[in-house]
C-alpha cells in the first residue's frame, strides 16, 4: 500500500493519507462532484491496516455533498475491522460555530471515534 497525496484547489482539499496511518485533509470542498473528490479516499481506506489512525480534518469549509461524503469516510473508517483506534482531530475557526457543531453531530454518529476538537484562533495555522 502506497500514501494517497492529492494536491488541493480552490474548490477540492489536500489529501495526504500516509500507510502509517496519517491522515489528513486540508482546505475547502466546494465541488458539486463530491462522489468524484472522495472516490480515491474511499478505496485507500478500504484497504487500510493499521493498529491507529490519527485523521487531522482542517477544513475551512464543505459544501452539503461534501459534509455527507465526508461523513460517509469516517463511517468507513468507523467500521474497517482493520484499523484499531481512530483518533479525528477536528480543526474549527475561533468564531465558525457551525463548524463546531458539525464534527460534534459527526461523534454522535460514530462509534468507535474518538473526536479531538481543536481551536483554530485568527493568525494561527492548524
Amino acid at each position: 500500500m502506497e500514501s494517497l497525496n492529492i494536491k488541493g484547489t480552490s474548490s477540492a482539499p489536500t489529501v495526504i493519507f500516509k500507510e502509517n496511518g496519517e491522515l489528513k485533509i486540508q482546505g475547502r470542498i466546494i465541488t458539486e462532484h463530491a462522489v468524484a473528490t472522495f472516490a480515491p479516499m474511499f478505496e485507500w481506506i478500504a484497504e487500510l491496516k493499521v493498529q491507529k489512525v490519527i485523521f487531522n480534518i482542517e477544513l475551512d469549509y464543505m459544501n452539503t455533498g461534501a459534509s455527507m461524503k465526508l461523513l460517509d469516510l469516517l463511517i468507513q473508517l468507523d467500521k474497517n475491522p482493520d484499523i484499531g483506534q481512530i483518533i479525528v482531530n477536528w480543526h474549527y475557526d475561533e468564531d465558525d460555530e457551525d463548524h463546531l457543531e458539525t464534527g460534534k453531530m459527526f461523534e454522535q454518529r460514530l462509534d468507535r471515534v474518538s473526536f479531538e476538537f481543536i481551536q483554530i484562533f485568527e493568525g494561527t495555522e492548524a
